[in-house]
């Protein structure tokens, strides 16, 4: 069983867009496809064959707008509008949600429910596939109200699962592809996490201890990206330089070196597999 796994990032994920547009141009076959926060939103415009998709998206203004609002942040908003980041995606381009789910590769994302800290990969349907998708990349403080999917009430899959590795080989995937979009060696330091664990401890505790964690769960799921089980094997394809993006941000420039670089990736991962066979 043949898994594609993409990382999210937010911005940052340019790289993934790229190496997914590359993937395109050819006949690759997986039994299933799973993402994590901006990584799902990258594979479902895979699924759906929407080339390029991902980057007119992430470079359109109107889209770009709904990332870094300091000012509805302060006055008690979000600091992501994932409201006006998929309106204004969906006008400039539809994801083709019925071309996604008919697949034949099956598709999954993760989400983090908010009440117990803990993480699932979940398998959206039609009904609830534009609610999975805000889910999975409402990034906890970011984003403040969490959003419902399969009865949970959830945010950014990463915090729990930042790649489902582990959990598509517990579904008995043997070759697994992993889009990264962090260069080969890096670690969490879990600073991030532990500076966002106090904004929920009062309301939501398990969802702090869930961040507080989060660095450790991140490097345990490197381990097993470094070290998989035996009978499996594990493909990462990986930025070659630190991606110019962040995670909330990147200029028009930055997003479309990003981009380039990961088509560069995923063609080159393309040839080293035709030169394989």
């Amino acid at each position: 069983m043949r898994a594609l796994l993409v990382e999210g990032g937010g911005v940052r994920a340019a790289f993934a867009a790229g190496v997914l547009d590359a993937l395109m141009e050819s006949d690759e076959r997986f039994d299933m496809v799973a993402g994590t926060s901006a990584g799902a939103l990258l594979a479902a415009a895979y699924l759906a064959d929407q080339r390029g998709r991902s980057l007119r998206v992430l470079r359109h203004p109107d889209c770009r707008a709904a990332f870094g609002r300091i000012s509805d942040f302060l006055r008690g908003g979000d600091l992501v509008d994932l409201e006006l980041l998929h309106e204004a995606a969906d006008r400039l381009e539809p994801l083709d949600g019925t071309a996604v789910l008919a697949h034949p590769a099956r598709f999954l994302l993760t989400v983090t429910d908010v009440e117990t800290g803990t993480g699932h990969l979940i398998e959206p349907t039609e009904e609830d596939l534009v609610a999975a998708l805000k889910a999975t990349s409402a990034l906890p403080i970011a984003v403040r109200s969490p959003v419902e999917v399969a009865g949970l009430k959830c945010l950014d899959g990463g915090i729990a699962i930042p790649i489902p590795v582990q959990q598509v080989i517990d579904m008995g995937a043997t070759e697994l592809v992993v889009v990264r979009t962090r260069r080969a060696g890096y670690r969490n330091n879990g600073r991030s996490g532990r500076l966002a664990a106090p904004w929920f401890e009062r309301k939501q505790p398990s969802l702090a201890g869930a961040l507080r964690s989060r660095g450790e769960v991140y490097n345990a799921m490197l381990d097993v990206l470094d070290d998989p089980p035996e009978g499996v094997s594990i493909q990462q394809i990986r930025p070659r330089r630190t991606p110019a993006c962040r995670r909330t941000g990147g200029s028009d420039v930055d997003i479309v070196r990003d981009h380039l670089m990961g088509m560069d990736a995923g063609q080159t991962w393309r040839s080293e597999q035709r030169l394989a066979e």
